[in-house]
């Protein structure tokens, strides 16, 4: 029974472990290990209040937990945003895309506050349209802190438990003066770790390079990075894919490329950390077995960068998150449908 009960305790971290291994290259499985840690968060906060109060752990301090966890989390989220948006705006300067992530972090910061008012004051009226209003956005929000978990936990596991691939591809990302800037210099050489790593386990192995030419580049990208490679030491054989203008088509373009010389054996996708998973995304959706890993950013960068590659992940599935956001919206719109109605009369 001992071991019954715990398995039931564990069974959002044993559905994640079952998506993670079936296909970790879903949305959904990041939203799983999302859950998972929350709920262990839940299970520690109960087991530690139970062996602290000497008390029995009822579903009312289960709900206080739950509560608990939701507000360190949105809390943490407030945070993120308001921290990534100063440090970049320091670091480069102010535009709108640098300003979006504190904008949202002090809308965040808004929002809780008033929350936190109404309650003190037992305002459940205000309470209850902050809590409609807060339902299509806590959607938005539980999918952003599901990406951002999971985009941190899938690259590092690749890393590390990766199999030796047999096709190392390495994703463009703009040149400057036609030279290879440190974001992508920093990608080709954690490609070449990939590469290496997948020589010495005595895997037959071949380099790609992605990305084609923009209108203000003098070559295309794929073509500067290989050059840039033999430049670095890099002796072998480079495959050149130099048509894409974005990640869909490197995957896509790469993938034709590869058909006209077969390989046997797993692809790694290189990229930067905060592309990774999205990378992996459409790695599923070109048709290629494998995986993606990261290149290291310089950590003021990072939490931009990952805003924008969920705006991307939201509009990759656009229609689907419309619905749900429409979905979870509905609530919000009856209420307020109500209360004209009751207005006019």
């Amino acid at each position: 029974m001992g071991a019954i009960g715990l398995a039931w305790d564990l069974l959002p971290v044993v559905i994640f472990a079952f998506s993670f291994a079936f296909e970790p290259r879903k949305l959904r499985t990041g939203a799983y290990l999302l859950i998972a840690v929350g709920w262990v968060a839940l299970l520690g906060f109960g087991w530690l209040l139970a062996a602290s109060t000497r008390l029995r752990v009822d579903g009312g301090y289960l709900v206080l937990g739950a509560a608990a966890v939701v507000a360190l989390a949105l809390a943490w989220l407030c945070a993120f945003l308001i921290h990534t948006g100063v440090v970049l705006v320091g670091k480069e300067g102010a535009s709108l895309a640098h300003l979006l992530s504190l904008v949202l972090g002090v809308l965040l910061l808004g929002y809780l506050v008033a929350v936190a008012v109404a309650v003190l004051r037992g305002d459940s009226g205000v309470f209850v349209w902050l809590f409609l209003i807060g339902l299509p956005a806590g959607y938005l929000a539980f999918g952003f802190a599901s990406f951002v978990i999971y985009g941190v936990f899938y690259p590092a596991w690749m890393a590390r438990f990766g199999p030796p691939p047999a096709v190392v591809i390495v994703l463009g990302s703009g040149l400057i003066d036609g030279e290879v800037p440190p974001l992508l210099a920093a990608r080709l050489r954690r490609g070449r770790e990939v590469f290496d790593k997948a020589v010495a386990a005595g895997r037959p192995v071949r380099m790609v390079t992605s990305g084609g030419r923009g209108d203000d580049e003098p070559v295309a990208e794929a073509e500067a990075m290989r050059d840039f490679l033999a430049a670095d030491g890099f002796a072998e054989p480079v495959l050149v894919e130099d048509r894409s203008t974005n990640t869909e088509e490197n995957l896509a373009y790469t993938a034709e490329l590869l058909q006209a010389e077969p390989t046997v054996g797993p692809v790694a996708v290189v990229t930067s950390d905060f592309h990774a998973l999205r990378a992996a995304l459409l790695m599923r959706k070109a048709g290629l077995a494998g995986y993606a890993v990261g290149a290291r950013t310089p950590r003021y960068f990072w939490p931009a960068a990952v805003i924008r590659e969920y705006a991307a992940v939201l509009r990759d599935h656009f229609w689907l998150n419309a619905v749900l956001v429409a979905m979870a919206s509905i609530p919000l719109g009856w209420a307020i449908l109500s209360t004209v109605l009751g207005w006019l009369r």
